[in-house]
C-alpha cells in the first residue's frame, strides 16, 4: 500500500493535525519565503494539502493538481477549494500517477512552476522487488530532473525517517537553513542536524540527496510523524538553469550507512 495514500492515511493526517503543526508552520515560512514568477502551478502528489498553507495557494491564478490517490482531491477540496474559489483561482484536480504524467502534464502546462509535494521521498517505494532501490531512484530523479530543467520548481521530500526520542510536540522542532554543498559538508551537517532529535536504533535512507544543485537554498525540517518517529524533511526551490549549469549525476551516492527499514 502507498504509504502516503489512503483512507488510513487521511485519517492519521486529520488525527495528528496538532502534533504536526510546528512542522507545518516551518513549512508554510518556508513557501512564504517561495516567490514563483508564474502565476500557475503545477501541484504533484500533494494528497489533500495537509500541510499546505492556502495562504501560498492563494497567490496563483490557476492550479492544477494531481494526486494517485483517489480520494485526495475531494479532501483537497474541502480543505482549500472554498478559499481558492473565494479569490476566483482556477483550480484543477486529476487522480493519476504524478511523475508518470510528467512529460505530459508539462507540456500541458508550459508555464507552470511546479512543486511536487512529499512526492520524491516515496520514490525507492516503487522499485520492484528485483531492482535495487538506489540505482532505480538514482534513475528516476536523474530523468525528473533532466524534465525540470528550464523550469522553475521546488520539492518538499523526506531525506531520513526512524525512531526517535526528540523534542515534545509543544518544543520547537529543529529546522534550518543552508545551501546544497559536496557530500562531505552535506554528511558533516546530517550528524549535527540529527542529534537534535536524539535518533534511535536504525533509520531508513530515502536515498533523496540528489535531488536539489549544488548551491540550492534548502531548508530542512523536523517532522514528528509520530511522537515516537520522526522525519527529516528537506525543502528547495530551483530557478531555472541552463543545461550546462546543472550536472545530472550518473550514480547514486548513499547516506550516512543507515539501514534500511520499511516506512511505517
Amino acid at each position: 500500500m502507498n504509504p502516503s495514500g489512503g483512507l488510513r492515511w487521511h485519517w492519521r493526517a486529520w488525527r495528528s493535525a496538532a502534533l504536526w503543526s510546528p512542522t507545518s508552520a516551518h513549512i508554510a515560512h518556508w513557501l512564504a519565503s517561495v516567490r514563483p514568477r508564474s502565476k500557475r502551478l503545477l501541484l504533484l502528489g500533494p494528497s489533500a494539502g495537509w500541510m499546505l498553507p492556502t495562504e501560498w495557494l492563494l497567490r496563483f491564478d490557476s492550479i492544477d493538481a494531481m494526486d494517485i490517490d483517489p480520494v485526495a482531491g475531494w479532501l483537497f477540496g474541502l480543505r482549500h477549494g472554498p478559499a481558492l474559489k473565494a479569490a476566483g483561482i482556477r483550480w484543477h484536480y486529476q487522480t493519476g500517477d504524478a511523475l508518470a504524467a510528467l512529460p505530459r502534464l508539462l507540456t500541458a502546462h508550459p508555464r507552470a512552476c511546479v512543486l511536487l509535494d512529499n512526492l520524491l521521498g516515496q520514490l525507492r517505494f516503487h522499485a520492484k522487488p528485483w531492482q535495487d532501490p538506489m540505482v532505480f531512484t538514482s534513475i528516476q530523479l536523474a530523468d525528473i530532473k533532466r524534465q525540470l530543467q528550464g523550469r522553475e520548481w521546488g520539492s518538499v521530500h523526506d531525506v531520513l525517517s526512524g525512531p526517535a526520542v526528540g523534542l515534545l510536540p509543544e518544543q520547537n522542532f529543529p529546522t534550518a537553513h543552508h545551501s546544497v554543498a559536496s557530500q562531505d559538508t552535506e554528511r558533516q551537517f546530517e550528524v549535527t542536524w540529527l542529534a537534535g532529535i536524539k535518533p534511535q536504533g536504525e533509520w531508513l535512507d530515502h536515498l533523496t540527496d540528489q535531488v536539489f544543485p549544488a548551491a540550492t537554498p534548502v531548508q530542512d525540517i523536523a517532522w514528528a510523524f509520530r511522537p515516537d518517529y520522526w522525519h527529516w524533511l528537506q525543502a528547495g526551490w530551483v530557478q531555472p538553469l541552463s543545461e550546462s549549469a546543472e550536472a545530472v549525476p550518473d550514480s547514486a551516492h548513499g547516506r550516512l550507512g543507515w539501514n534500511q527499514l520499511p516506512l511505517i
